[in-house]
């Protein structure tokens, strides 16, 4: 029997699309909002590892999964002048797991999960402009003014949620809005006001936003510029004949940016740039917009916002949506993005002998739909839930988008351990509901800050440009003991959950996974691990 309850799930994204997967197959009722008009075509690789591979057997998806992917062993990586730095090894992930790390494209891997959701519980073309809630449900409104009423909102729409954005509203009126928190969100704010008004270029719409603000908002963030190219000639390009995903990425060293590749199946290459955002970064970059002969043209200018608009209450008048201006975007968005990260200049960038030639050869191949520009940044909010809406993925916990895809992977992991609970929820009272998120956030949390900082160690390791970074780097990949690599790796590689209502899979390789975390008793104080 189904329970009497009814979950709705905005951001078709993968934390969100693996959850519907999941309460489909757990019989929970649920519908599934995302704002764009199919699923998203935006986004390059995607790293899968070994820990959400029993989940992908669970749902009898492995074998669609491994077609639509290939296997990785090595990455590599390359300095500026394509000189060797080192590999790093993935090559005993089947040894300790019994599961290959796999590189699909995100798209691909959405298309994948999406085919196992009923049609008609996903709603594409709705964006979230609001919602309310009471004790006994919650009501969102989409900007087409349509109204949908269920029992718990889900957010799962991404680093720059709508939904957070509309919470931490709720919650700074009622006063209980941490200030990390607030700040955080006061960023993103400023952030996408910059974006929206063109910031950076010197044709007076700065005005609007003050320098201390654009600082704030941007410093220690990173720019993407990614793609999929089209199916390509394996005679050119030699590498794509290969079983095993080809991984090279090379660090600037007069330059502020690495850029890499993966070799995915269809005869197709996704590519990436990275450059990091810094004041210094802002500064020549505003002085070379506007030394421009023909600086784009910038949208009228917003107001500026601050700390105290958290306050304000939601309207219809919303002058940007952040999710719009700071997330992924087509390549020839006019946003702070384009303006920052210009793709004409990384079309000179040399690519690895493995492949020859230039980034332009793999922009021209790529189509316009398969380019995409992106701001990120990291935080570890601190809340995750208020009433009866909740936050997983990116939405609480954002990370850079590097080869280490830590954010999808936690993301699908959310989904498992969400599901799991709402499996075991007897009924939506606001009372369960609350133990609910509680328990999820004190399950999910230390996991999530564990997984940043191994995801900020990645992320200086293949981007990382000083001095010290350098160093770490070669020191890394040449001389680091593989004992102590293994040890590392084991500590991940044994969190594997599964869905609890589904047929588990047996633990295999050297690597056991950790026990699944037993059935939750409502009303009760268990809060033991999965």
């Amino acid at each position: 029997m189904a329970p009497p309850f009814k979950i709705l799930i905005a951001g078709g994204g993968l934390g969100g699309v693996t959850l519907a997967v999941l309460l489909e197959r757990a019989k929970i009722d649920f519908e599934l909002f995302e704002s764009s008009s199919s699923v998203s075509p935006l986004g390059s690789a995607i790293l899968i590892g070994p820990t959400v591979m029993p989940l992908f057997e669970q749902l009898g998806l492995l074998r669609r999964l491994q077609e639509t992917s290939k296997p990785i062993k090595t990455m590599h990586l390359l300095e500026e002048s394509l000189k060797r730095i080192g590999e790093i090894d993935l090559a005993d992930h089947k040894e300790q797991t019994g599961y290959d790390s796999l590189v699909s494209t995100r798209s691909d891997l959405l298309q994948l999960l999406v085919s196992q959701i009923p049609p008609h519980k996903i709603h594409f073309s709705k964006r979230i402009v609001s919602f309310t809630a009471n004790k006994d449900e919650v009501v969102i409104r989409c900007a087409d003014d349509t109204t949908f009423r269920g029992d718990v909102l889900i957010g799962a729409d991404g680093a720059f949620s709508k939904v957070r954005e509309l919470l931490y509203k709720q919650v700074a009126k009622k006063g209980i809005l941490p200030r990390q928190d607030a700040v955080a969100v006061a960023a993103d704010v400023a952030a996408a006001t910059i974006a929206s008004a063109a910031a950076l270029l010197d044709d007076g719409s700065s005005e609007t936003v003050t320098a201390e603000a654009e600082g704030e908002a941007l410093k220690g963030g990173h720019i993407h510029l990614v793609g999929v190219t089209r199916a390509l000639d394996v005679e050119k390009f030699g590498v794509l004949l290969e079983d095993d995903s080809r991984c090279e990425t090379v660090v600037g060293n007069t330059l502020p940016h690495s850029w890499s590749y993966f070799t995915v199946p269809g005869n197709r290459i996704c590519w990436s740039v990275n450059m990091e955002i810094g004041d210094n970064t802002l500064r020549e970059q505003r002085a070379r917009a506007a030394a421009s002969s023909s600086p784009p043209k910038s949208p009228p200018s917003p107001t500026p916002s601050s700390l105290s608009s958290l306050s304000a209450s939601s309207n219809d008048s919303s002058q940007f949506t952040t999710a719009a201006t700071l997330g992924w975007e087509a390549e020839e968005s006019n946003t702070i993005a384009h303006s920052l990260l210009v793709s004409e200049e990384c079309r000179t960038f040399q690519l690895p002998i493995a492949l020859g030639g230039k980034l332009g050869d793999l922009m021209d191949a790529t189509p316009k739909d398969q380019m995409a520009r992106a701001i990120s940044e990291e935080t570890l909010f601190e809340t995750w839930h208020h009433g009866r809406t909740l936050l997983i993925g990116d939405a609480c916990h954002r990370m850079f988008p590097n080869a280490a895809h830590q954010g999808a992977t936690n993301a699908i992991q959310d989904a498992v351990i969400l599901a799991n609970l709402f499996h075991d929820l007897p009924s939506a009272s606001a009372e369960n509901l609350v133990e609910l998120f509680k328990d999820f956030q004190a399950d999910r949390y230390p996991h999530a800050k564990a997984q940043m900082l191994m995801n900020r160690k990645v992320d200086r390791l293949l981007s990382g440009q000083t001095w010290t970074e350098s160093m770490m780097r070669k020191f890394y990949v040449r001389y680091m003991s593989k004992v102590y690599q293994h040890f590392c790796d084991s500590k991940m590689l044994a969190d594997r959950p599964q869905a609890n209502f589904l047929p588990l899979v047996e633990s295999c390789g050297h690597v056991n996974a950790l026990p699944q975390r037993e059935q939750k008793v409502f009303g009760a104080d268990t809060h033991s691990k999965h």
